[in-house]
Order: structure tokens, then sequence, then C-alpha cells
């Protein structure tokens, strides 16, 4: 099983601009269940045949990247301010704050998704799905990697140099050939060498982006779900 998957996803609601995905661990198998915005599915609905009550589940943010903010210039009471600075908060519900190395990554989930997860009959607790990211890469045996999650609508990119967070942010152009040419430029900018670049497969991989890293001479390793 994906390594990602299998530490951070047991129990799981992904919340993303395109739609929310479930994820339960079942044995070594993952089950995942995923409703695109088109299907207009309610997570108040679907989650009871998907979920036991009493769950403990994981709500895993992924609607837009947070902003980092230096852990040692981060204030608590300023987190809505530092959104401000980049996105409509008028209809922000909740505004978290995760750890990623030494900053403070601020985001938000709209007021229509917190009210949805307050009625629904599990504990939970919210994490940003490239917090994650960066955490699985921070562990990892690399000097220098990349965790590249591409998505039908955008591609996430989170970079480490030893151990250290070095970049995340979010593309919305999603051609393979695109791709590689954000992670040539993150390479070139941060000086990172010979890293491994992580692809994330949620749906099965993408072999144009692969075969392309791969005539760059690029070390990759595909997480297939």
């Amino acid at each position: 099983m994906n390594p990602i998957f299998k530490k951070y996803y047991g129990k799981s609601i992904r919340i993303a601009p395109d739609g929310f995905s479930f994820f339960r661990h079942s044995g070594e198998r993952l089950d995942v269940k995923t409703f695109p915005a088109s299907s207009n599915a309610l997570i108040t609905t679907e989650a009871p045949g998907f979920f036991q009550p009493g769950d403990h589940v994981s709500v895993i943010a992924a609607r837009h990247v947070p902003i980092l903010v230096p852990s040692e210039l981060h204030d608590p009471d300023k987190n809505r301010e530092y959104l401000d600075l980049q996105f409509d908060t008028s209809s922000i519900g909740g505004v978290f704050a995760d750890t990623a190395g030494d900053y403070k990554a601020v985001y938000s989930l709209p007021k229509n998704v917190t009210d949805t997860l307050s009625r629904l009959p599990y504990p939970y607790e919210v994490t940003a799905e490239t917090t994650l990211f960066y955490r699985f890469l921070s562990e990892s045996n690399a000097e220098s990697a990349l965790l590249v999650a591409p998505n039908p609508t955008f591609t996430d990119i989170v970079a480490v140099h030893k151990g250290a967070l070095a970049f995340m942010n979010r593309f919305h152009l999603t051609e393979p050939a695109d791709t590689l040419y954000y992670i040539c430029n993150i390479l070139t900018q941060f000086n990172l060498r010979q890293p491994v670049i992580f692809q994330l497969a949620y749906a099965g991989e993408n072999r144009k982006l692969t075969q392309l890293l791969k005539s760059c001479k690029l070390k990759t390793e595909v997480l297939q779900s």
C-alpha cells in the first residue's frame, strides 16, 4: 500500500475543490470512494454508509495550499489576516494552522463544509494535505525530495532539502509537460541536486509524466494507492 495512504489516510475524508473522497483501511487494502463535485453528493448522506458510528475521522483539507508563515513571526490571532492577503475570506467557516518545519501552514475550510462536518457523528481533526506531504518527505531518507500530486484540475508540489521545507504550492496547468517545467524550475531555484521525485497516484500512475521525468534522468518513485 502507498506509504502516505497507509500512514495518514486510515479513516479520512479528503475535501478538495473538485469534490470529496472517503478512505478506509481494510487490512492491507485501502477502500476509496470518490464523489466529484458534479455528482452533487452530500458528505452527511454518504458518510454513514462508509464509516462506523464513533469512528475517529481525519479530515484532509485540500481546497487550497496553506499560506506559510515563519513560526517565529506567527501570531495565531492573525490567521484570518494572513488568509485575507490571498483569499476571499467572506465565506470561511474555520481557520487552521499546522506546523510544517520552521513554518506555520495557515489554511481554511468554508462555512458550508465546517457546518457539514459538525453534523457528522464522528470526532475529527483537520490537517492540510500538503502538510502530510511535507511530513512524508521530511521522514524520507532522501537529501532532496519532491512530492508531486496531480489532480484533474490542479497539481500540488512540495519540496524538502535536508528535511527542511523548501517549497509548497499549487499549479492549475496540469499537462505532464507543464508539471515537468514546474519541477525543473523548483530544482533550479533551490539548487536541489539528485532529488527523488515522488508521484502520488490517486487514481493510477500518470505514465507520460513518469516517462518525462525519467527522460530527464530524475529518480522517480510512483506511490500507488
